[in-house]
């Protein structure tokens, strides 16, 4: 089921880069992006983000980035989804490299390895990109406009 839902993402990604017809670059420049096209992301990247996911973050977020079925259970620690049904679409893109990086701690414990050393800037890219890629429309264009707003603010 997890094969099929990921070639389904790369399938739809390929049928919407090919109408665009993007540059000859490594990917689509999301920063031109029109609003038809605002969630548009380069295939490689998708591929290799979900090859990196399932190496690395897969055994605590699960298969399809569902997260453990007791992320929210008070007390007890586990991985939450990161594909659009929990929190992390809160996040800025800053925050969600960071905890990649840093990790995650809980009173003094970590709950989350840091994979910075092991992981390099574009693996994190790659799979911040595959699993946002999971994300419902609506989830992605709030978080999108949400990230437009933060940016501007800071100018």
């Amino acid at each position: 089921m997890k094969h099929v839902r990921i070639l389904a993402i790369i399938g739809m990604l390929l049928v919407v880069a090919c109408e665009k017809q993007a540059p000859e670059s490594s990917g689509v420049n999301l920063t031109q992006a029109t609003p038809s096209d605002k969630r548009l992301y380069s295939v490689d990247s998708v591929v290799r983000g979900a090859k990196l996911f399932q190496e690395h973050c897969a055994q605590c977020h699960g298969p399809e980035a569902q997260g453990h079925p007791d992320w929210l259970t008070p007390g007890v620690v586990a991985a939450p989804p990161l594909n659009g049904t929990g929190n992390d679409w809160k996040r800025t893109k800053k925050e969600l490299v960071a905890v990649i990086k840093r990790g995650v701690k809980r009173k003094g414990k970590a709950v989350m390895p840091g994979w910075k050393g092991r992981l390099n800037d574009q693996e994190i890219e790659d799979i911040i990109t595959w699993f946002q890629a999971l994300w419902p429309t609506d989830v992605y264009e709030r978080w999108r406009k949400a990230n437009v707003a933060q940016s501007d603010s800071k100018g």
